[in-house]
């Protein structure tokens, strides 16, 4: 099944973001040749751009505690797992611990790095980070693939932090909804929330054969799916004016 996250707010919007970013290096560096390298230092520089314009860390903390507090909700239930309940408790708390031990906003660590620093003012140029303008750049490419390595780990350290909290976040997010078949009239497919309770994501599924993708507008109070063709990448892409058979999890 193809799978469609759709976040219903800045802070899960921000997460996805990085656990996007987190998977992309983690490719890359698990086959450390220097073309993966250079490409795990374009996700690096993108984490860096992500955390200097949103205060990441603060909102990982606001959203831990926000799932803290509703997994102690549920303890007041009589038929929920204690000790499964308690068991995530103890995670969320870990990670929130390592988040607090962390001095200052995540990515603060590269502001005076010189050598990414230099990296980032070339990425605007097309071709702008390679061998030649860069010597530096050569130097570090050639050295030996486990200091490639090392350097990225220490670098990507701190991010790795908060994705190891914002990961638990998103699985559970993930799991709070159980899949439901729904049906849209003409390609068109309109609902609305449940105003008691505070969605975070809206996860469509399709056949993975599926030559359609769904286009999602969204509000605090409701939502509607577009499903457009995708038969024709190189023209603009209109809505289907027939009915499409979906999964839906309101997460």
């Amino acid at each position: 099944m193809a799978v469609y996250e759709h976040p219903l707010n800045e802070k899960i919007r921000l997460f996805s973001r990085l656990e996007f970013l987190i998977h992309r290096f983690n490719f890359y560096t698990q086959n450390p040749a220097p073309e993966h390298c250079h490409s795990a230092l374009m996700v690096l520089l993108e984490l860096y751009n992500l955390s200097s314009r949103l205060d990441v860390k603060s909102a990982t903390l606001n959203v831990l505690d926000w799932q803290t507090q509703a997994l102690q909700r549920m303890n007041e239930l009589e038929d929920v797992d204690k000790e499964r309940l308690q068991d995530l408790l103890n995670k969320l708390d870990e990670r929130a611990e390592r988040l607090h031990e962390f001095r200052g906003q995540l990515g603060q660590h590269l502001k005076s790095h010189s050598f990414l620093n230099m990296l980032k003012q070339r990425t605007m140029i097309a071709g702008g980070i390679n061998g030649f303008d860069l010597p530096l750049f050569n130097f570090w490419m050639t050295r030996p693939e486990a200091d490639r390595v090392a350097d990225l780990e220490s670098w990507v350290e701190p991010f790795r932090i908060a994705y190891d909290a914002v990961k638990m976040v998103l699985e559970l997010i993930r799991q709070s909804s159980t899949s439901v078949n729904q049906v849209a009239r003409d390609g068109f497919y309109q609902s609305t929330l449940n105003g008691n309770r505070e969605f975070q994501m809206l996860r469509i599924e399709l056949p993975d054969d599926a030559r359609h993708f769904p286009e999602v507008s969204a509000g605090k109070q409701r939502f509607s799916i577009r499903f457009v063709n995708a038969d024709h990448l190189e023209e603009r892409s209109k809505q289907i004016v027939e009915d499409i058979e979906f999964s839906l999890m309101i997460c």
